[in-house]
C-alpha cells in the first residue's frame, strides 16, 4: 500500500494540480470498489459445514479489503491535505512559517527524517488504538458473556443454606431495578460416564421460571428445557435429537437448536415406568469430554453423603442428559450442569426447602449498586451477603483493566522514540534555517517568536501524524466491525474478531501523542530562540 501510494505520488508530482487530483480519485474510487468486490467474494466463499474453522481465503480476502479501504483514505488525504493546509497559512506569523517550512523543498536527508517523524507518530498512533481496541472487544465479549450466563447481584451465605426465603424473594422482586429474581442451590460434585469422569458445579434452577432462563434456552443445542420438569419424555426422543456432539462445532448450532425446541413433545406410552430418572444439562464440551449425548445416563457424585462406620460416604446418583448447551465460554461449557430445585436440595440434603442463594438480574446492569443499596437492609436479618457482578469478578476485572493500561504505557513508548525523529528533525531544520532565522531576527522578531515557531513546526508533526494514525485506526475498526474478521472458535471461543470503538480511548491516545511531539520540540525550538543573527549570517 506505501510502496503504491509513492509510486503514484512520484509519478504525478510533476503534473497539474487538477490532473493529479483526478487521477487520485479515480485511483480512489478503484481501491473502493476492490474493497467491496472482496468482502461480497469473502462472503460468497463461507458455506455452512461441520468445521467451524474460516477458510484462508476468507480472511485475506476481508483483510485484503481493509488495506483497500486505507488505500483510498490515505489517498484522500492526498487532496483535502493541501487544502488544510492552505487555510493554516491564514493563521497567526508562527503557524504560517512553521506551515511553510514544513511545505517547502529541503535537503534530501531532511526530507528522509522528516517523512520517518510523521511515519513514526502515526504508525505509533495506530498501533495504539487498534491494540485498545481489540483489548476492549475482548473484555467487552467476555463482560457479556459472563453478565448472560451469571446473576447480575447474589443473595448467599457463605457456608450452607438458608430457610424461609419466600418473603424476602418477594421483596426483592419488588424492586424497580430488578428484572427477576429466582432461588439456585448449587454445590460441587463429579459427573461420571462410561468413558470419562469430570467436575462440576452443579446448579439446580427453576425451568418454570423462562425469563431468568432466557440464556440457557437460547443457547441449548441439543434436548429442550422442559426435559428437566418433565424427564419421562427422554425415552421417546428423536435420531436427531439423539445426535452426539463434539468440540469441532456443528453445522448450524442456532438453527439445530430451534427446529428441535419447535416440535411437539415426544408422547409416552401409557406403559411408561412410574419411576424416572431426573433429568440433567451439561455444556457441550463437558458433553464431548464424557461422550455423552441426549438420552444418555450418568452417574452423579456428592462427597457429602451419609455417614458409615468407616466415615462418610459419598451420595450418588443417576441422571439422564435432557440437553446440552453451549454458552460460548469454555469455563462454563465445562463446568456447569443443570438440574431442577427439588433435586438438587434432595441430593445435597437440603431440608425444609433451603436453597444457597437467591440470583437476581436486573434491567440494567449497570444500576447494580443502587439496587445493593435497596436490597442490603433486607437480607441484613437474615445474615446474608449481597454482592453484585462487580464484586464476583472483581480479579478478573481488574486484571483486564490492568492489562489495559500496562500496554496503553507500552505502547506510548513506541510514540516517545517516534518523537526523537522530530527532534533531530528540527535540530536540523535549525542548522539548515539558520540564515532565515538571522534574517527574522534583524527584523525584529523576538526569541519567543522563533521559539513559537518551530514548537509549532514539532506541533503540526504531532497533530498531523496522530491525526492520520487516530484516524486510519478509527476506519479500520468501523469496517472490521462492520465486515468482521473471521476466527477459528475452537482456538479462540470466539467467531470474529472482536472490536470496540471507545471515542475516550481514541482522543486520549491522540492528544497523549500531541503532547508528545510538543514537548519533543521544546529543546530544539528553545536552541532556535538563542540563535544570534550575527552567528546566522556568519557564512553568508
Amino acid at each position: 500500500m506505501l510502496i503504491d501510494l509513492l509510486l503514484l505520488w512520484l509519478v504525478t508530482r510533476r503534473l497539474r494540480n487538477r490532473t493529479r487530483n483526478v487521477l487520485y480519485v479515480i485511483q480512489l474510487v478503484l481501491c473502493l470498489a476492490l474493497a467491496v468486490a472482496e468482502v461480497k467474494y469473502s462472503f460468497r466463499l463461507v458455506k455452512p459445514g461441520l468445521d467451524p474453522t474460516p477458510p484462508t481465503a476468507v480472511i485475506l480476502l476481508r483483510l485484503g479489503a481493509i488495506v483497500a479501504v486505507l488505500e483510498a483514505y490515505f489517498l484522500s488525504t492526498l487532496l483535502w491535505m493541501p487544502w488544510l493546509f492552505d487555510r493554516m497559512e491564514k493563521m497567526p506569523a508562527e503557524v504560517l512559517i512553521a506551515v511553510r517550512q514544513l511545505r517547502a523543498r529541503k535537503s534530501g536527508f531532511l526530507t528522509a527524517i522528516s517523512f520517518l517523524a510523521f511515519l513514526g507518530v502515526g504508525l505509533g498512533s495506530f498501533a495504539l488504538c487498534m491494540t485498545i481496541a481489540i483489548m476492549g472487544g475482548f473484555g467487552n465479549d467476555l463482560k457479556t458473556k459472563i453478565l448472560g450466563n451469571n446473576a447480575h447481584v447474589v443473595l448467599d451465605r457463605e457456608r450452607g443454606g438458608f430457610t424461609n426465603w419466600r418473603p424476602l424473594l418477594a421483596r426483592v422482586r419488588a424492586v424497580p431495578e430488578v428484572s427477576t429474581a429466582t432461588p439456585l442451590v448449587q454445590g460441587e460434585v463429579m459427573v461420571t460416564s462410561q468413558t470419562n469422569l469430570s467436575g462440576v458445579i452443579l446448579r439446580g434452577i427453576d425451568p418454570t421460571a423462562t425469563e431468568s432462563l432466557i440464556n440457557l434456552r437460547r443457547d441449548l443445542i441439543r434436548g429442550r428445557l422442559e426435559y428437566l420438569a418433565e424427564p419421562r419424555h427422554l425415552d421417546r426422543l428423536s435420531p436427531l435429537e439423539r445426535r452426539p456432539v463434539s468440540a469441532r462445532g456443528e453445522e448450524d448450532l442456532t438453527n439445530a437448536g430451534s427446529n428441535l425446541r419447535r416440535d411437539p413433545l415426544p408422547v409416552v406410552a401409557p406403559g411408561a415406568p412410574s419411576e424416572t430418572l431426573p433429568g440433567i444439562i451439561v455444556g457441550r464440551e463437558l458433553a464431548s469430554n464424557l461422550h455423552l449425548a441426549v438420552g444418555d445416563e450418568v452417574r452423579v457424585v456428592s462427597p457429602f453423603g451419609s455417614l458409615g462406620p468407616l466415615g462418610p460416604i459419598p451420595k450418588t446418583k443417576l441422571f439422564r442428559v435432557a440437553g446440552i448447551f453451549y454458552s460460548g465460554m469454555y469455563e462454563y461449557d465445562t463446568k456447569y450442569a443443570y438440574v431442577t430445585i427439588p433435586v438438587a436440595q434432595r441430593f445435597f440434603n437440603h431440608r425444609d426447602d433451603a436453597i444457597t442463594a437467591i440470583e437476581v438480574r436486573l434491567h440494567e446492569v449497570d444500576r447494580s449498586d443502587a439496587v445493593l443499596a435497596a436490597v442490603r437492609p433486607m437480607a441484613q436479618g437474615m445474615n446474608l451477603r449481597v454482592r453484585d457482578w462487580k464484586e464476583l469478578n472483581q480479579n478478573l476485572f481488574r486484571a483486564l483493566k490492568l492489562e489495559k493500561l500496562m500496554i496503553f504505557l507500552l505502547l506510548t513508548v513506541a510514540i516517545i522514540v517516534a518523537s526523537f525523529s522530530i527532534v533531530a528533525t528540527l535540530l536540523l531544520l535549525v542548522t539548515e534555517k539558520g540564515r532565515e532565522i538571522a534574517v527574522l531576527k534583524a527584523m525584529g522578531a523576538s526569541d519567543g517568536f522563533i521559539t513559537r515557531v518551530f514548537v509549532a513546526v514539532g506541533g503540526l508533526i504531532g497533530v498531523v501524524g496522530s491525526s492520520l494514525g487516530t484516524s486510519s485506526a478509527l476506519i479500520v475498526a468501523v469496517v472490521a466491525r462492520r465486515v468482521g474478521i473471521p476466527l477459528d472458535p475452537e482456538v479462540y471461543y470466539i467467531e470474529r474478531l472482536p472490536v470496540i470503538i471507545a471515542p475516550w480511548d481514541f482522543s486520549l491516545i491522540f492528544v497523549t501523542a500531541v503532547i508528545i511531539c510538543l514537548l519533543a520540540a521544546a529543546f530544539p525550538a528553545w536552541l532556535a530562540g538563542r540563535l544570534r543573527p550575527v552567528e546566522g549570517l556568519r557564512l553568508d
